[in-house]
């Protein structure tokens, strides 16, 4: 008759010190570099600057405001919920990078927009109010167009290039539209 070894019983492992192994390994892995480029992406930085000018007063109910860029762009969507449907789509597999936030209450703002190499169709300005959901309240204040163009203008970035020049005016006014982005 055959035995079964006995195998050696261990009482559970607490859920909260897995957690906080977790979060310890998380810190551990931390090089002091943020969401900066590393690697060969460091030595060579690429991404777009230019100057963003604010047209309007900035509301008390802005939550934040950054400068976004698209691998694509919403051609032909203007209901609202498929905009939303649109751009959470896009951030969830990564064509959608968000700047840092700009500081509140600037007339002009001087940015730099670190970026992979690639073409990006859409370079917008957006406003998040301060809500609960304050997702579903994103407006676009402005885009990067090239003199009197219909639709936004695509910018191509070679690696290591920092395209210059890519200004864009932002208007307050906008965050009163129906639809939350636009094109001209």
């Amino acid at each position: 008759m055959m035995t079964r070894s006995k195998m050696h019983e261990f009482p559970a492992f607490p859920a909260f010190l897995g957690a906080l192994l977790c979060c310890l390994a998380l810190v551990a892995c931390y090089h002091g570099h943020g969401l900066s480029p590393t690697g060969e992406d460091a030595a060579g930085s690429s991404g777009i600057s230019g100057t963003i000018r604010f047209v309007g007063i900035w509301p008390d109910s802005t939550k934040q405001v950054n400068v976004i860029a698209s691998k694509t762009y919403p051609e032909g969507l203007t209901d609202p919920d498929a905009l939303y449907a649109f751009v959470f789509n896009e951030l969830g597999i990564g064509h959608i990078v968000l700047s840092d936030t700009i500081p509140r209450h600037s007339s002009t703002h001087e940015y730099v927009f670190n970026l992979k190499p690639g073409l990006y169709e859409w370079i917008l300005v957006v406003w998040f109010p301060d809500i609960q959901d304050y997702y579903f309240g994103v407006k676009e204040l402005g885009a990067y167009y090239v003199s009197s163009a219909e639709y936004p203008e695509p910018v191509y970035i070679k690696p290591g290039e920092i395209v210059e020049n890519i200004d864009i005016v932002a208007d307050f006014d906008m965050i009163n539209r129906d639809i939350p982005f636009f094109k001209r």
